[in-house]
């Protein structure tokens, strides 16, 4: 939709087909591979990864007191980000000041974060603002259940409920949500269910085709 909004406000002329999102192309069974490399050391209890540049903006501070939060609450779990950037040691600083230094694990950047991925319970993408994230496609066709916010383009990705769970950006809706990963088994099987035939979803040869049909009717008119 961004994309398409851009397209429209450059050449206001251009007569574009009605409701139409074209996805990103993604080498699906290289990922699989790369997913498969190796299998990550995690604690005994839930896993929740999360892969994103560690900017003020991606609310990995907010995701931080929400977890501080539930584990206070009770509700036992373990997070790790994977990533880095300016924002690196206020969120260590963060972790201290909260107590969670060993339940809030900052790993780093990683040139392979997608055996964390396939191997987690499941993903979450806390942003106060995306476009389209490459990360929520690739956890999706791993079939991982994810909590993201409703930012940007992801929700043309995630049907809310159904594959996946959308929030805003706010530390008691990511509460809210991890809280209900973690205590309705039966939520989760059904987002689980309905992943997995999502990968038709983000097929090269459809995508393709699509984009070269659009084009091609473009050029028509």
């Amino acid at each position: 939709q961004q994309t398409r909004d851009i397209l429209v406000e450059t050449f206001p002329d251009l007569k574009l087909p009605e409701n139409q999102v074209i996805l990103n192309a993604i080498p699906i069974e290289e990922l699989k591979e790369k997913a498969k490399a190796f299998h990550p050391e995690f604690p005994e209890k839930t896993v929740f990864v999360s892969v994103a540049r560690l900017h003020s903006r991606k609310g990995f501070h907010k995701l931080m007191e929400a977890h501080a939060k539930l584990l206070k609450d009770g509700f036992d779990h373990h997070i790790i980000v994977i990533g880095d950037g300016e924002e690196k040691e206020n969120l260590k600083k963060q972790t201290q000041e909260l107590g969670v230094t060993e339940s809030f694990q900052l790993l780093g950047s990683l040139l392979n974060p997608y055996p964390y991925v396939k191997n987690a319970d499941f993903f979450i993408l806390p942003s106060e603002s995306e476009s389209w994230p490459l990360i929520i496609a690739d956890s999706l066709i791993l079939q991982k259940p994810i909590i993201s916010t409703n930012v940007g383009g992801i929700p043309e990705m995630i049907t809310h409920e159904k594959t996946g769970h959308l929030i805003n950006y706010e530390t008691e809706e990511m509460y809210e949500a991890m809280k209900r990963f973690l205590t309705e088994p039966e939520y989760v099987s059904t987002i689980k269910e309905n992943l997995k035939d999502i990968e038709k979803q983000f097929d090269n040869q459809k995508i393709f085709d699509t984009v070269e049909n659009i084009i091609t009717n473009l050029v028509k008119k």
